[in-house]
């Protein structure tokens, strides 16, 4: 093994320990929307006033459709902010696992091609026949 694919090898495994590490989590982004009643008296109905909330809510996007669940401040917000932030993590773990693996991949395929165009043995045969000529 080379000083280059034990290095790798390292990297992997730590990569692989981090994401062990990972803990619970979940895809989408939490956001907070702020909305207009549309009453007319309402203060929100003002120009320059933002509107209602704000309102946090999770985002997922699963086989094309979008889907939105208010999340209320507090113990669950904050819980439901950890776990978003864990899949980033594990995305980027995941991302970087996959870099090192195809580097480890570089290297073996560099060591089977130089294995491969190492020049053979002196005196040996060029072909694994065992098939003589015959004699004239």
């Amino acid at each position: 093994m080379s000083v280059d694919e034990e290095r790798l090898e390292a990297e992997r495994g730590r990569l692989y320990q981090e994401l062990s590490q990972t803990g619970l989590f979940r895809r989408g982004s939490l956001n907070a929307t702020y909305r207009r009643c549309g009453k007319p008296n309402c203060a929100c109905a003002k120009p320059d006033h933002p509107g209602h909330g704000p309102r946090y809510l999770l985002t997922t996007k699963v086989n094309e459709k979008t889907s939105a669940k208010e999340i209320r401040p507090g113990p669950m917000m904050e819980k439901v902010q950890q776990e978003v932030a864990n899949h980033q993590k594990f995305r980027e773990l995941v991302k970087d696992i996959i870099e090192v693996n195809e580097q480890i991949c570089e290297v073996k395929d560099a060591q089977l091609q130089a294995g491969a165009e190492a020049p053979a043995k002196k005196g040996a045969s060029k072909t694994d026949s065992k098939r003589k000529s015959k004699p004239n």
